[in-house]
Formats: C-alpha cells, structure tokens, sequence
C-alpha cells in the first residue's frame, strides 16, 4: 500500500510526501529488496526525469542492481574492460535461437530488466558510453540464458546501436532480433515504438531503405 501511495505522489510530483512514505518502506528491515524497488523505481525517475540528473540516476540505477544480486563494477577502468570484451565476446543469436527462448519469469529479473532498459538511457544522457555497452550487453546475455522479457526487444535493438561500430549488417541483425522478440512477448505493445524508433532512426538507414514508422507510433 505505502508503495502505491508513493507512486501516486510521484505522479504529482509531491516530494516531500513521497519521501516521507517512501522512507517508512525502505527503512523496514523485514522487506526484501525485491519488495522495496517500486520505490527506488520512482526514486531514480525523480532524480534521472524530474530533476534531470543523469548521471546520478545511473549510480542509484547500479546501486539498486548490486543490492538485487546483479554485478556491476563501480570502477571507471572496469567498467571499460568489461564493455569491450562485451562488444568483442558478443555472438549474435540466429532467428532460431531467439524462437526457442521461453518467457522470462522470475520476479527478481524482470524488475532489473526494467531497471537496466532505464539506466542505459540516463548512461546515454550523460555520455557514460562503457556503461551504456556493459548494461545492454547484460540484457541481451540474460535474455539468452533466462528468457524474454518486455524489455528485451529494446535491448536488442539498443545492442545493435552498440554493434554499429564494428559493423552496420551485424548492428541491423540485432535490431531485426528485437523486432522477433517483439512479437514473442504478449506485453511488446509496451515497447514497440522504442524499438522502432531506435532501428529505424538509429540503425537501419545505414543499411536498408528509407522505411515509415508511422503505423508503429500512432499504434
């Protein structure tokens, strides 16, 4: 309860209230991590989105994704050696590969794919290029090893503007795998114009034709 009424303060941009009822929540020793991250969801959306501080939305991004069990080094040179052996390492699924996955459910995961799509938009936004390769590279490899989620199609699609530098037929490959796994995910609705918008505007015209994505926004 004291997590919805957090969220709906948010949505007004109520801080003093939501800092009130959302310190009663983190402050119970009793709750998992799990059980506390809608409210340092909408922590890291105020500080990254309301008040447009990038850079410290990624660190509480991170921070958050180390107390749920998923490694990230904190450390600038690490996280350069781990983005290039991720871009280096990466091996592109084929389309049967990506059919065969099943469908991601473990609570635990799905709440740091959410976590991850967002931080590699304030990485972006702040120009923390490692991070921005090492969270997407994350996403994809758990993708493969634990199943499709909402977010992975984005994040496919955010790998192959990764991929991009090293070659632009392997940059629209991962964007054409996030489009597969669009269509496997019942939730893709959600994600759709993302994923459009990134291959389209940001992948494909260096390797296709000029294509309309109207009907994929105004869907």
């Amino acid at each position: 309860l004291f997590s919805l009424i957090v969220e709906a303060y948010f949505s007004i941009a109520d801080i003093d209230k939501m800092k009130v009822y959302g310190d009663e929540v983190l402050q119970q020793s009793t709750l998992t991590e799990l059980e506390k991250v809608r409210i340092h969801s909408c922590n890291i959306s105020l500080v990254g989105g309301t008040m447009n501080k990038a850079r410290e939305a990624l660190d509480m991004s991170i921070d958050v994704l180390r107390k749920l069990g998923c490694k990230f080094p904190k450390n600038k040179l690490l996280q350069v050696r781990l983005a290039v052996s991720s871009v280096v390492g990466a091996k592109l699924p084929t389309e049967k590969d990506i059919a065969d996955l099943p469908i991601m459910d473990d609570p635990t995961r799905k709440a740091c794919m959410e976590i991850m799509v967002n931080a590699a938009t304030f990485s972006h936004h702040c120009n923390n290029i490692p991070a921005f390769i090492m969270i997407n590279s994350l996403m994809t490899q758990w993708t493969m090893k634990y199943g499709v989620d909402v977010y992975s199609a984005p994040a496919f699609a955010l790998f192959g503007m990764v991929k991009k530098a090293t070659s632009y037929k392997t940059s629209a490959l991962y964007a054409d795998r996030g489009f597969q796994l669009l269509d496997m995910c019942k939730e893709g609705k959600r994600t759709e114009s993302r994923v459009t918008y990134i291959s389209w505007f940001q992948i494909y015209p260096f390797s296709k034709p000029i294509h309309s994505t109207l009907k994929h926004l105004i869907c």
